[in-house]
């Protein structure tokens, strides 16, 4: 019986292989070569002082995620945890890269997004204080 179903058996697994290389792998292949273009491209224009401040922060967010979420699972493994860890290192740092990045470039937009907020806050905190004095001398 295994004699019959051996060639079959070795077809499948050769077109199993020509699927994979010829469907799977170069889709997967330019993916990953994209990331590595674009992340190494964008740490090259980066001081020293921010490509460490971009790993430290990584380092720590990516400790907390993978701490958070397989304390949340209550299944602690150690490559399951290492896998969890490298794959969501890459995504934050990719991340933190292009938010540095558009923040480097783009600083005057930050700015402006920044005084909105601050004006916003402070003109709430006026009206609040207004509305607190209003109901102390109402209450007198």
């Amino acid at each position: 019986m295994k004699k019959l179903f051996a060639p079959f058996l070795s077809l499948v697994f050769l077109l199993a292989i020509v699927f994979a290389f010829s469907y799977i792998l170069p889709p997967l292949a330019n993916f990953l070569a994209w990331w590595f273009i674009t992340k190494e491209g964008i740490n090259a224009s980066f001081s020293t002082g921010q490509a460490m401040l971009i790993d430290t922060i990584t380092h720590v967010v990516t400790y907390v995620a993978v701490g958070a979420l397989f304390g949340y699972l209550g299944w602690f493994n150690r490559k399951a945890m290492h896998y969890a860890y490298v794959i969501i290192s890459e995504m934050i740092a990719l991340s933190l890269a292009l938010l540095m990045r558009f923040v480097i470039d783009c600083y005057w937009i930050v700015l402006i997004i920044i005084g909105i907020f601050l004006t916003i806050a402070i003109m709430l905190f006026v009206l609040n204080l207004r509305k607190d004095k209003k109901n102390t001398y109402n209450k007198n």
